[in-house]
């Protein structure tokens, strides 16, 4: 009950600062944001599923494949029902401002390794390298960078994005990315670690940034993906 009720709740967040956006921006359609608030209150609910209901876990394991594996097919199900096309979504290669993109993606992953040095986590099994290598920067960079913006700009029906960055479009999935991390409800009381969700909140607005200006969804997942193994992979420095 308590993942549902998250995610509704979620979604109203979603809906909240949709309405703050569309306040500066007139060209954001209310039916766009009602859209864009339903798809990620349902991918925190696909994603978070399998931990609730172990009968529907594909994957064994200490970490949350099965959740991962269905986020990526709700966004399939998004785009296809939706016809978003790949350049919407950001599922092309990137077209354009490589330079200051491959710069910024290097400069995200150093970021995480410094935060590895400062926080000194455990060191990783194998399992643990795989997943944060892999699963959280595909799954969460096409709901956060890909499907989510795209719904909120109402890219639907093969319409392409325009040419200018779009602010609040990547201020409000950075915050919600943010939210995600951070929020938790636990026996129908809510609480915010402030330090999960500070991190994420810029590495969001960075990776929001990085998929406008490089036209692709290639480098926030790069950086994602990549930055999470940096971290994990401190603790094996002068071990």
């Amino acid at each position: 009950m308590d993942s549902l009720f998250f995610s509704l709740s979620f979604s109203a967040i979603a809906l909240c600062l949709f309405l703050i956006a569309k306040a500066f921006d007139k060209k954001l359609g209310m039916a766009a944001g009602l859209i864009f608030a339903a798809y990620l209150g349902l991918d925190d609910l696909v994603t978070g599923l399998p931990s609730a209901v172990s009968s529907i876990r594909l994957f064994g394991g200490e970490w949350n494949w099965s959740g991962k594996v269905f986020s990526l097919v709700l966004a399939v199900v998004f785009i296809t029902a939706l016809k978003i096309n790949r350049r919407s979504s950001g599922l092309v290669l990137p077209y354009k401002n490589q330079t200051s993109s491959v710069l910024v993606t290097l400069c995200l992953i150093t970021l995480s390794a410094t935060l590895g040095f400062l926080f000194s986590p455990e060191k990783a099994n194998l399992e643990t390298l795989l997943f944060q290598a892999t699963m959280p920067g595909f799954a969460e960079e096409v709901a956060y960078r890909g499907i989510a913006p795209a719904l909120m700009l109402g890219l639907i029906k093969h319409k392409f994005p325009e040419g200018n960055i779009p602010w609040p479009a990547i201020l409000v999935t950075g915050l919600m990315f943010s939210v995600w991390h951070g929020l938790s409800l636990t026996q129908g009381n809510f609480s915010f670690n402030l330090i999960p969700a500070s991190f994420t909140l810029i590495g969001g607005i960075t990776y929001g940034w990085l998929r406008f200006n490089s036209g692709s969804l290639l480098y926030p997942i790069v950086a994602h993906s990549a930055g999470n193994l940096a971290f994990q992979l401190t603790a094996f420095v002068g071990a």
